[in-house]
Parts: C-alpha cells; sequence; structure tokens
C-alpha cells in the first residue's frame, strides 16, 4: 500500500471516530450557531403582481417617486459605505408617516445595486406591516428568535428582487421592548453587521414618540434615518423626536409626500413626452414621493 493510500485510509478512519465521538448533535450546533451567517433559505418569492403601488420601487420602477429613491440610495450609500456603517434603522416621529414605505423602497433600491446585498428588517414587533405591503405571508420572524423559537435561518425571506433578503417581525409583541433592548438581540445585530461587508441591513422601527422600542433598537444601529410627512408633522414632534436621538449618527431626514409639482419641472427635462410625465407623476403622487434634506 502507498503513503498516499495509507494516508487516505488513516483519514477515513479519523472520520469515523470522529463522528462516533461527536455525533449528529454537534452538526446542529454547528448549524445553529452558523445560521445568521448563511442566510440559506427556500421560501416562494415574491410577486410583483402583488405587491402594494406605493413600493414604487417594484411596481413603478422609473417613476418621479422611485427616481426619489434611488437619489435616498445614492445619498445613503455616500455617507455610509467609507465606514461601512451598513445598519441603519428608518423611524419616523408618529405614526402613519411613511417609515415603512421608506424602509421597504430604500431596501429594495439599495439590492438592485451590483455590489450589495441587503437584508430588510421588520422591527416594528408590534405593528408589522412589511408582510402586507409586500403581498405575502409572514407568521414567524424576529421575535421568535428573540425568545428562542426558531434559528434565523428557518425565518428569512428569499424575495426573488435583486439581492433582497427579508426578516419579519413574527407574532406580535407587547413586551417589544424588552426583546430589542435584550443581550440577543445586540449580539444578532452585530453578527448581521459584522459577518458582511458589502450588506446593508435597513431596520423598520415604530415610532420614536409613539413606543420606546426604537430608543432600545437605536443604541446598536450605525445611523438612522428619521421620516417626516410634509404638512402632517408638527416641528415641535420633530425636535421631540431628535431629542431622543441624542449620540446617535443622523443620517439625515426623509420628506415624504412632497407635491409631486415640485419635481416635475426637473424630472420631465429626461422625458420627451411632457404627457407621459405628467400621468406618472399623477399616479404617483401618494405614492411617498420624498425628499431628502
Amino acid at each position: 500500500m502507498s503513503r498516499i493510500e495509507q494516508a487516505l485510509e488513516k483519514a477515513v478512519k479519523m472520520r469515523e471516530t470522529k463522528e462516533e465521538v461527536f455525533p449528529r448533535e454537534t452538526a446542529a450546533k454547528s448549524r445553529e450557531r452558523d445560521a445568521v451567517h448563511t442566510f440559506v433559505v427556500d421560501k416562494a418569492a415574491i410577486d410583483p403582481a402583488v405587491v402594494d403601488r406605493h413600493v414604487v420601487s417594484i411596481t413603478d420602477p422609473f417613476s418621479p417617486a422611485a427616481e426619489q429613491y434611488k437619489r435616498l440610495k445614492a445619498r445613503v450609500i455616500s455617507a455610509t459605505s467609507k465606514d461601512c456603517k451598513n445598519t441603519i434603522m428608518v423611524t419616523s416621529a408618529d405614526m402613519s408617516e411613511g417609515k415603512t414605505l421608506t424602509a421597504i423602497n430604500l431596501a429594495v433600491t439599495l439590492a438592485k445595486e451590483i455590489d450589495y446585498t441587503v437584508l430588510l428588517v421588520d422591527a416594528d414587533l408590534r405593528h408589522p406591516s412589511i408582510p402586507k405591503y409586500l403581498g405575502i405571508e409572514a407568521n414567524k420572524g424576529l421575535s421568535n428568535y428573540l425568545k428562542g423559537e426558531a434559528p434565523i435561518s428557518d425565518l428569512l425571506v428569499k424575495t426573488g428582487i435583486g439581492k433582497l433578503m427579508f426578516l419579519p417581525a413574527g407574532e406580535v409583541q407587547q413586551d417589544a421592548t424588552e426583546l430589542l433592548s435584550s443581550e440577543k438581540m445586540r449580539m444578532l445585530v452585530h453578527e448581521l453587521k459584522a459577518r458582511y461587508k458589502d450588506r446593508y441591513v435597513i431596520f423598520d422601527s415604530s415610532p420614536l414618540l409613539v413606543t420606546a422600542d426604537p430608543i432600545s433598537l437605536g443604541r446598536s444601529m450605525d445611523s438612522v434615518l428619521l421620516v417626516v410627512q410634509e404638512g402632517r408633522t408638527s416641528q415641535e414632534d420633530v425636535m421631540r423626536a431628535l431629542s431622543l436621538t441624542k449620540g446617535w449618527n443622523i443620517l439625515g431626514t426623509v420628506f415624504n409626500n412632497v407635491p409631486v409639482v415640485r419635481i416635475k419641472s426637473r424630472y420631465s427635462y429626461y422625458y420627451r413626452d411632457g404627457n407621459k410625465v405628467e400621468k406618472k407623476i399623477s399616479q404617483s403622487g401618494k405614492d411617498g414621493t420624498v425628499a431628502i434634506g
């Protein structure tokens, strides 16, 4: 028997011995430990036909509103890529200001970039709404992981849209603040951030003036985007919200529902058919047209 054959035979015996001493339990623990890193899932992709029309980055990617999200994406990349500030929380002062739509549209737009993968996390554990906008069912998610009921690998949704993965919120939680401020949540954010430098992790959080949840989550974030609905959010509420974010890295403010007439003249420069532009703008008027400040 040659030396190579002897070495191969010895390796086989060592592997068999190792499997006897360390049976399946070790492999299971290894899979659990690596679950955050692998992101290997096999779930149905999102069907663009049933996505809410306000998710313009999917339903109307060439509209003026979608163009504004592309601008937002460019600003975010410019402000974060150099220092690898890849965990971003999207929040607002109050409810119904468009934070969830901003988070979704930003995540989708980033995921279409060649150089980046994106994980969108529904961290609004009290009123999760991302599945509704994406037209999917998601009964389990982040809350189930934090309570030790399921590994991350069983909860991720492979969207089929660019390089976008989605982690649902899971079951509605009344103790959301405790879960989001837990050591397990901090470790999860750390793992998601540190493993891959080309991955953006976008967290959709609850409003700052409604619950303490975003304050717990915000401490673990690299950056924060504050969504403000023009004509609805008072300056006083914005200042109150900002006072809760002292010490955080505020990327900027996203003004939601800006009248499309303000961007019409700029956007129409790129189109020959003015009627076509008018039609697109009229359809996008309430679709989360944004301006970045």
